[in-house]
């Protein structure tokens, strides 16, 4: 016989009631840290194709700004409120990323996520 088997003394019953809690925190806390982590992941790329964008010759911030808030749209499910940041100087562009990540259970992880890609300014050197 197959199925659901009762337990036979209370102690059995108590020590399930204990350890059922534990478990669902331990599968939350792994599924909660893996959006965490993909949130990262997407606010990586974001900053790094507004970069890519923003770093062009003859591009503008406004460039980069559009190519980072595109990306948000298109893959930043577990990214919420996201807000691309952009500044120049004569040689280099610097991009920020920001925004929330998703949380399980309301107010208990309520995480930001901050992201910052740096690089060269291309720039005509002739």
């Amino acid at each position: 016989e197959t199925g659901y088997v009762a337990p036979t003394t209370a102690t059995e019953a108590a020590l399930a009631a204990l350890l059922f809690p534990v478990f669902a925190a331990m599968f939350f806390l792994i599924v909660q840290g893996a959006i965490w982590l993909d949130a990262g992941n997407v606010a990586e790329a974001a900053a790094t194709n507004a970069y890519n964008s923003a770093r062009d010759y003859q591009a503008t911030p406004a460039d980069g700004i559009a190519a980072g808030n595109a990306f948000l749209e298109s893959k930043g499910t577990n990214l919420t409120g996201g807000n691309v940041e952009i500044s120049e100087t004569a040689t280099t562009v610097t991009v920020t990323v920001t925004g929330h990540s998703v949380v399980l259970i309301p107010g208990l992880f309520a995480t930001t996520i901050s992201r910052t890609v740096t690089g060269p300014l291309e720039r005509w050197v002739g």
